[in-house]
């Protein structure tokens, strides 16, 4: 009897310890993070793009302002609107390597639509690489727009506004936009405005140890690298465009010069070119993968990266604090505007402790899911810190990201949404 009971009880842990791994095998393989963003990319495939997925806001968010604080002062960053694609080389190399299959008789019937989608949007962009759309025009009159009706004290007649703007083209046209758009809304304000080689190392600056991350041999881009190439040979989508994807050389390279061509189309006015409907959902989340983890091993706090992005932004914040300093010494105007880049941006963000950009993290896996590129730069993406005061000279600030309060780690709110300027100003200049 005693040796029956002690054999149940040991069949009995047996099993338990069999669920108990299973359970373990499929929390490694099922992490619920990583679940709801494959989901949100299958419903909206644009999010794939990353830092092409064009700005998606219509309206903006504050909250409650406390009572007897008035706005004062906005320091405003604002990425370039939406673009043609930047590389001069991208849609010729996709349609030379589609080319080469369809030659081979390897396409299938909607990889020869698909052939034909990419010829489109060659023939798009051709004469406007990198330019600014329609689209990114729109977007930056819509944030425009949406400050003065949400600030208009700080818009008054003969009041000065400062703008400074990346010299790359995009950038100024961006700037152009959006001080139209105030213009249109008070065309008695006085717009000061710049895109002059000092300011490039406030907006667009580079460390040497930022630069290297693009170009120094690095152990991590090594194994990053191969990974990728796992990631991005979209063996379900290759299957539907392709008779047999084995033939195809380089299929991960292919695949990808695709998707980027793929996923500009969402950018620019005018292109009927559905080409990102022809990926399956899994294959477009791998590519986001692995396209946003090199933006994040670049700007964002990576052990891989050694967070050299982020402290490249010591310029940048440092003249946000000195001229809100001098703003709220009333020795500047009430708004100063800035507009550059997504990547200046990334960093900036991470270094203020922005939540959603500061996460540390190491691999491709871990980062996805502390850190997504298309919530923080998409097109046209602004970071906008608001200043307010009372009678009793109390200054608060609110922090919008896209025009939606966010939160900055390791401080202490003064009420929901808002933080006393000394403590930030504290925290920012440790």
């Amino acid at each position: 009897m005693k040796r029956l009971i002690l054999i149940t009880i040991a069949a009995m842990m047996l099993t338990s310890l069999g669920v108990n791994a299973k359970k373990t095998k499929q929390q490694k393989i099922v992490n619920p993070v990583d679940m709801e963003i494959r989901k949100e990319i299958a419903a909206t495939p644009e999010k794939s793009g990353g830092i092409y997925y064009a700005y998606p806001y219509t309206s903006d968010s504050l909250p409650s302002v406390p009572a007897g604080f008035k706005p004062v002062y906005i320091s405003h960053y604002g990425r370039h609107g939406s673009r043609w694609h930047s590389s001069d080389t991208l849609h010729e190399t996709t349609v030379k390597e589609l080319n080469k299959e369809f030659k081979a008789g390897n396409l299938t019937k909607d990889g020869e639509t698909v052939l034909n989608l990419v010829k489109r949007c060659r023939e798009h962009t051709r004469g406007h690489i990198g330019e600014l759309s329609k689209l990114g025009e729109r977007q930056h009159r819509g944030v425009a727009n949406r400050m003065f009706a949400r600030f208009p004290m700080l818009f008054n007649n003969g009041d000065t506004v400062v703008a400074r703007a990346s010299q790359v083209p995009r950038c100024i046209m961006s700037m152009a936009a959006f001080n139209e758009a105030l213009k249109e809304n008070n065309p008695r304000l006085v717009i000061d405005h710049y895109a002059t080689p000092g300011d490039m190392d406030i907006i667009a600056y580079h460390t040497k140890a930022a630069k290297a991350i693009y170009k120094k041999h690095q152990p991590w881009k090594t194994d990053y690298q191969k990974k990728c190439d796992s990631l991005y040979r979209c063996e379900k989508t290759a299957a539907r465009l392709f008779k047999n994807p084995e033939k195809v050389q380089k299929l991960n390279k292919v695949m990808s010069h695709l998707h980027e061509v793929g996923m500009d189309v969402q950018d620019v006015d005018g292109l009927e070119a559905p080409i990102l409907t022809y990926f399956d959902a899994e294959d477009l989340y791998s590519l986001w993968k692995g396209k946003n983890y090199q933006q994040y091993g670049r700007h964002g706090k990576s052990i891989d990266g050694k967070s050299a992005g982020p402290e490249s932004a010591e310029n940048h914040l440092k003249d946000i604090i000195d001229r809100t300093d001098d703003a709220l010494a009333g020795n500047l105007p009430k708004v100063d505007l800035r507009f550059g880049h997504d990547v200046f941006l990334m960093r900036l963000l991470a270094r203020m402790d922005v939540e959603g950009s500061n996460a540390t993290a190491q691999g491709i896996d871990e980062a996805s899911r502390v850190w997504q590129d298309f919530r923080l730069t998409p097109m046209a993406a602004n970071l906008q810190l608001v200043v307010f005061r009372n009678n009793a000279g109390d200054e608060i600030v609110a922090l919008r990201l896209n025009e939606q309060p966010v939160k900055i780690s390791g401080v202490k709110e003064y009420a929901p949404g808002y933080y006393r300027w000394s403590d930030l100003r504290t925290k920012w200049k440790k």
